[in-house]
């Protein structure tokens, strides 16, 4: 496994987002879901599906489609990055939506070993601003 995400766009970490949480409660998520919650047509959200699943990051069963090994982990550091960022501009004083929304316009991959040193530096939060679990990383495990 790499040490850094795939660089996604935007609408991409959106789809994957999309799917971790349809298949969340162990059912897979549809295409018309996937479109549904990306508020994108159908062929759309197949068009993203098709491309994550050429990344590996996303696996079709006969039912549906579910996050890989690889896509979870790339979520679940996409989520840790965000929310540490997140911290750092609530910390030196940006309000807390203006900080969200300045995070998530944020695609950059971070090294993890970066990341962890962030982490550190920020003392291991446990939740972002918003309340949030923040994940822990591969070294503080």
């Amino acid at each position: 496994m790499s040490n850094m995400s795939p660089a996604l766009s935007r609408r991409e970490m959106d789809c994957l987002e999309s799917v971790h949480s349809l298949s969340s409660d162990g059912w897979p998520a549809r295409v018309k879901d996937v479109a549904v919650t990306m508020k994108i047509a159908p062929p759309t959200a197949l068009q993203f599906l098709d491309k994550l699943m050429g990344m590996d990051l996303v696996e079709k069963g006969p039912s549906g489609y579910r996050l890989s090994k690889e896509g979870a982990d790339c979520f679940k550091r996409a989520t840790r990055t965000h929310r540490l960022i997140e911290t750092v501009l609530v910390r030196n004083g940006l309000p807390l939506e203006e900080a969200c929304r300045v995070s998530s316009s944020m695609a950059i991959p971070i090294d993890e070993a970066d990341l962890e040193k962030l982490c550190a530096h920020l003392s291991h939060p446990e939740k972002c601003p918003h309340g949030r679990p923040i994940p822990v990383g591969a070294r503080h495990v």
